[in-house]
């Protein structure tokens, strides 16, 4: 849909909403949201569907690339990206930094390369992460099985998140130069003339979402029933 077609469509679901239609006539006018107001609760319905498809806080109870639904649901908002580390020792002993792109919303799958010298020879790998915390942090580094101490050759660096940078910790015998970030960038806000740059498929469930958050928010009696006719398009 163009942004005026989801702008007619949200006009169209509401004018049919029963409540709605019983609110219109009590006051004997039709209270219908101006413009700003729609593309809001649409832009607020499309955080909310990227959040639970991604989740698999739906009715499905499935997340992203778990079904070929959810895969279609945010797949032209997948994005991949090569990402230079530098030093980042002043920070946390023997790591790198990473920062987000810019439109970086959710993280979808890592990588990075590491480099060590095996038989004289500088050698580079690519491996996955494991994620660690604050909290875990110092558990991971003194623990001396961690996956992110070098072995055979391999090892899976400690990742963890601070501000608009990504921390990759090694254990001092390789480097990090390469980090990989699949991920969910930030959607297009949608105005009168920026169309939805989310499948077209999805464009018909964000209005009926949207639709469902204002009646919610306007305390419409007949939000639960609206809501569970939402839920049926899962």
């Amino acid at each position: 849909m163009t942004s005026r077609e989801m702008q007619i469509s949200f006009v169209t679901e509401l004018t049919n909403n029963g409540d709605f239609i019983t609110r219109s006539k009590d006051s004997g006018s039709s209270p219908m949201p101006g413009s700003d107001i729609i593309f809001y609760w649409i832009n607020r319905a499309i955080d909310k569907f990227i959040k639970t498809r991604y989740s698999g806080l739906n009715i499905k109870g499935e997340s992203f690339e778990q079904s070929q639904k959810r895969t279609n649901d945010l797949r032209t908002i997948v994005t991949e990206s090569t990402i230079s580390t530098s030093s980042a020792s002043t920070i946390k002993p023997n790591a790198y930094q990473a920062t987000l792109p810019v439109d970086y919303f959710l993280t979808v799958g890592e990588e990075v390369d590491i480099q060590f010298t095996k038989n004289t020879v500088l050698t580079t790998v690519r491996e996955g992460v494991k994620q660690t915390t604050s909290d875990r942090y110092r558990e991971d580094i003194d623990n001396p099985l961690s996956s992110h101490i070098l072995h055979y050759y391999e090892a899976r660096p400690l990742r963890m998140y601070q501000g608009s940078i990504v921390l990759l910790i090694s254990d001092g015998n390789y480097t990090i130069p390469t980090y990989y970030l699949r991920y969910i960038k930030n959607p297009i806000t949608v105005t009168s003339i920026v169309a939805c740059d989310l499948p077209l498929q999805t464009h018909y469930e964000i209005v009926k979402l949207a639709v469902g958050m204002y009646l919610e928010n306007t305390l419409s009696d007949r939000y639960s029933t609206y809501s569970n006719e939402i839920n049926t398009m899962e």
